[in-house]
Order: structure tokens, then sequence, then C-alpha cells
């Protein structure tokens, strides 16, 4: 009787020493990821739509024809543009002029260009500072709603308060997805958040490997009274020749 007892103890204790003797999961070398990307990015150009809302009414569109310069900087020549007439200013008398004034066209144009600005910042980011943070970041149990992703959390990816994640593809290590919670600018005063989601290429120039590429991106921030939303989308990926 004592020996299946036997049997079992001995089976549970082998698994405890193969789970302790098993490697713990390594994190992926996120830097090196993105600097091969970026030289990869680099021979390709492409259609870089753009759509700004503020308090949920669409006030600016744009299309950019876009390729990388000499120093990994977007280089952009637009192509469309598209801008909502200004508000009628609110009646004399009327209760709203109370709570907000209408939009003026000057600070239209400076909401967008901070919000361009934040989506650079993170878009520019060195590759040794994206390694200082990997080194910091903890790799976390799979998303439930992307379980076949590898999952690293961190703090500090851009600036000091704020909080990234970031989804890798299993096979190449190659980023998928990031999410960032963040302050418009370096003083915490508003509110940001910035998703980005990133699809492999398929390939245009036979002598290259397939590149991932950004393909949507999204950035929700408060601005005083307003919530700006802007959301980008790429299309017509194409090889870039430098002429």
């Amino acid at each position: 009787m004592r020996l299946p007892l036997l049997l079992v103890a001995a089976a549970t204790l082998t698994g405890f020493l193969l789970a302790a003797q098993a490697p713990a999961p390594s994190k992926p070398d996120v830097a090196e990821g993105l600097k091969r990307e970026r030289e990869r990015l680099a021979n390709y150009q492409w259609r870089l739509k753009t759509e700004m809302k503020v308090d949920g009414v669409l006030r600016v569109s744009r299309t950019e024809s876009v390729h990388l310069g000499p120093s990994g900087e977007l280089v952009k020549k637009i192509v469309k543009f598209d801008k909502a007439m200004a508000p009628s200013p609110f009646p004399q008398h009327d209760p709203r002029a109370r709570l907000s004034a209408p939009m003026t066209s000057t600070e239209e144009d400076s909401l967008f260009e901070q919000a361009q600005a934040l989506m650079q910042f993170y878009a520019r980011l060195s590759p040794e500072r994206v390694e200082e943070w990997a080194k910091r970041a903890e790799l976390m149990p799979p998303d439930p709603d992307r379980a076949s992703k590898v999952r690293l959390h961190g703090r500090g990816l851009g600036r000091p308060q704020d909080d990234a994640v970031l989804y890798l593809d299993p096979q190449t290590k190659i980023a998928s997805e990031i999410e960032v919670k963040t302050t418009v600018d370096p003083r915490i005063v508003d509110i940001a958040f910035l998703r980005a989601t990133f699809e492999p290429l398929p390939q245009v120039r036979s002598d290259m490997p397939a590149v991932w590429v950004p393909k949507k991106i999204f950035l929700n921030m408060n601005r005083g009274k307003r919530a700006v939303t802007l959301e980008m989308e790429t299309t017509d990926w194409r090889s870039w020749t430098g002429s």
C-alpha cells in the first residue's frame, strides 16, 4: 500500500526539481531589434494619414509622403491637407460662453503641433535609451487578449514618470505593439496615452528581408480643458531610392 504513495511523492519531488532547474525565460534584445528595423525602414517610403479630433470633433486631416532622413528623422511632404472651419463664437448671452470659448485657429494649430511633437519624441527614442529601459523592465505573463505575445512592462521609457508595456512577436522578438501612459510634456500636468501597432511588410525588394513597420498610431491627450485624439495610419509602402 505504501509503494503507490512513494511513487507519487517521488514524481512530485522530481517535478519540483525539474521546474527549479528549468531556465527562466530571458528578455529579448529589444534595442538590437529596434536598431535593425530602423536601418531597414530607411529603404522605404510610405503615405501617412493623420486625423486630429478635439472634444470629439474632427478638426484636421492630413496625408503626407514620408521617408526617413539621414539622422532617422521623418521627412514629410504634404499630399493633402483639410482643416475644418473655425467654430462660430457663442452669442453674448449663451450659457456655454461661461464654460469654454470656441477653439481658435491658433489654439488648434498649437494642439496639432504638440500632439505631433509627442509622437515624434517616442518615435525617435534611441536604441540605447530603449536598452536601458529593457534592462529595468519586467518580463510579464502573457496578456489574455494577446496570449501569443511576449510582454515587457516598465517605467521610464521616454520620461521618468511614464509607464510602458511592450508586446513582441514570439518568433522574431520584434515589437508588434506598444502602449505608453505618459505626460504631454516633461511637466507632470496633462496626461497622455499612446498606442502603436506594427506589422510585417510584404517584401517589395527581393534583395531585402521583410521589415516590420508602424501600421497604426493612436494618441489621446488632455490639454487644459481640451480632449485631443490623434490617429495615424500608414499605407502605400514602397522602396525608397533616395531621389
